[in-house]
């Protein structure tokens, strides 16, 4: 698994900060979309992005919901175990996750962009919370 400590030394040192840094140099405002997950809310990956000036914007913590992405993850994973006899090494791997995500219906990812301001005014009635799931 992946804790706060991995996390900052192998993404946001080493890729997320630089390319941050290069967009600001490119007199761009960049502001940093991270989910709830443990790794994003540790306090060792929090304060380097905190003494690094990079800024982030506000998100609810488990909001797959509002993150048309998270849909093709699963959409991806159902379609490889379709599509092709698990794999065998990385670069197969590499390349099934590739060709599926290339064959994503735009449509799709349509449809799940279009759900996010339906899920954002749910979130907003229940507080923060997404308990409108439950039931």
């Amino acid at each position: 698994g992946v804790d706060g400590y991995r996390h900052r030394e192998e993404v946001l040192k080493p890729l997320l900060v630089p390319w941050i840094n290069s967009l600001y140099e490119e007199g761009r405002a960049p502001l940093l979309l991270e989910d709830g997950a443990p790794v994003h809310t540790a306090r060792i990956s929090v304060e380097y992005l905190e003494v690094s000036h990079i800024q982030k914007l506000p998100w609810p913590g488990h909001s797959p919901d509002v993150n048309a992405e998270e849909h093709a993850w699963p959409w991806i994973r159902r379609h490889i175990t379709q599509d092709f006899l698990p794999s065998t090494c990385e670069d197969q791997c590499r390349f099934q996750w590739s060709y599926e995500w290339e064959n994503l219906p735009q449509h799709l990812i349509n449809k799940w962009i279009d759900g996010i301001p339906e899920v954002v005014r749910q979130i907003i009635k229940y507080g923060g919370d997404n308990c409108f799931h439950d039931g």
